[in-house]
């Protein structure tokens, strides 16, 4: 089914979307703009122009093929990236490109030139109308494409992490507080859930910093013979718990909306909700899968692997309805509804996991971080390398 429908959007406006893509690198390429674009937005561009120019990532690629080295963090966070668009045909990722592209125009605006102001609000009205045609997919990929970077964060060691907060001067250039939420409009009721563990990331972040900078705090724990950070050891575990926390809302996230749009396009229609069951499985459905297998791979952090086997069933359940819908003998568009139908029932069945079991795991797991951060208190306070 999804080889079918791919091949038809392939067939019917291939080389359309071929010249536009072209063009739409070639202007990224050369774009300056008027606020600086977040990692998460920049690797979310690499990974659509990878699998548009190169298809799917290599699975297992461990060091670099040009210097036989370990790939570096930001290697390994590209390589995460461009594998989160496993499965997705060129046309595909060429068309989802081209309208991240533009909603990154809308967010980040173009600095003003001599020459090219008026050309500038032409490409913004051209791209707030292709926009809001794609504009009810309510989440991801924004969510998913940040998922390689905080990967990346949960990977810190304790000693880069004590090294990362000696070097931040005050609290309001700290790491989470320059955080927002991800899949929704921050603002929104539905960020709830995302502004919780920010604030959480932002309370121990504060707290680390407030012993450091604090003249106060200093002085207390000079008078104890105990450093900053020790105080730091013993936060190190709840950031980044809270990192992998924040990963499992966003992947919750994904998989409600993705349910949500679903179900709104099979009853009401395409026409009427503005995006096709095909456009919902390729940039939110296949990217959720390819993002939950990748929290496994070999290189990722025990932490890390530990909420991917959490998130297996999210995989499986993203996969399987694919699966099922192939062994029909029908058309593609026919397999795509099913596909779609076996989606909103299994998550729907599962609910109980999702709601319950996953916030319970949560929850313990931020406890049993608060719990062993004493033991690298301690280490620390005994100075301990």
């Amino acid at each position: 089914m999804k080889k079918m429908a791919a091949g038809e959007s392939t067939s019917t406006g291939g080389t359309s979307t071929v010249t536009e893509f072209r063009a739409k690198v070639a202007h990224m390429k050369n774009w300056k703009p008027a606020s600086t674009p977040s990692n998460r937005d920049r690797l979310e561009l690499y990974a659509l122009h990878k699998q548009a120019v190169s298809s799917d990532a290599p699975q297992q690629q461990q060091t670099d093929s040009s210097t036989n080295k370990p790939l570096s963090p930001a290697e390994k966070a590209k390589l995460n990236a461009w594998r989160t668009k496993r499965g997705l045909s060129q046309i595909q990722a060429m068309t989802a490109y081209i309208l991240e592209a533009d909603r990154q125009l809308l967010v980040y605006g173009t600095a003003a030139s001599d020459q090219g102001t008026k050309n500038a609000t032409v490409t913004e009205e051209d791209s707030a109308s292709k926009s809001a045609m794609s504009g009810s997919v309510l989440l991801t990929p924004r969510g998913l494409a940040a998922i390689p970077l905080l990967c990346a964060a949960a990977s810190e060691t304790r000693k880069s992490y004590l090294k990362r907060m000696n070097s931040t001067t005050n609290v309001a250039s700290g790491w989470w507080a320059r955080q927002e939420p991800l899949c929704v409009d921050p603002g929104s009721i539905l960020a709830l859930p995302e502004s919780c563990v920010l604030a959480l990331g932002v309370l121990v972040e504060k707290v680390s910093l407030y012993v450091q900078l604090d003249k106060g705090a200093k002085s207390v724990l000079d008078a104890m013979s105990i450093g900053h950070g020790v105080v730091q050891s013993l936060l190190w575990p709840l950031h980044n718990c809270l990192l992998i926390v924040w990963m499992l809302v966003i992947f919750l996230s994904t998989l409600v909306g993705s349910v949500l749009v679903t179900t709104k396009t099979m009853l009401l229609g395409s026409k009427r909700t503005g995006v096709s069951l095909e456009t919902v499985f390729s940039q939110e459905i296949r990217p959720c899968k390819n993002g939950a297998d990748s929290l496994t791979e070999r290189h990722q952090t025990v932490s890390v692997r530990l909420l991917g086997l959490a998130l297996y069933p999210l995989g499986f359940l993203c996969e399987l309805p694919d699966s099922i819908a192939e062994r029909i003998p029908m058309n593609a568009s026919s397999q795509l509804f099913v596909a779609s139908s076996v989606y909103v029932m299994l998550v729907t069945i599962c609910w109980w996991y999702w709601f319950l079991v996953l916030p319970w795991i949560s929850v313990m797991g931020l406890g049993i971080a608060f719990s062993t951060g004493w033991c690298f208190g301690l280490i620390e306070l005994a100075g301990i390398s």
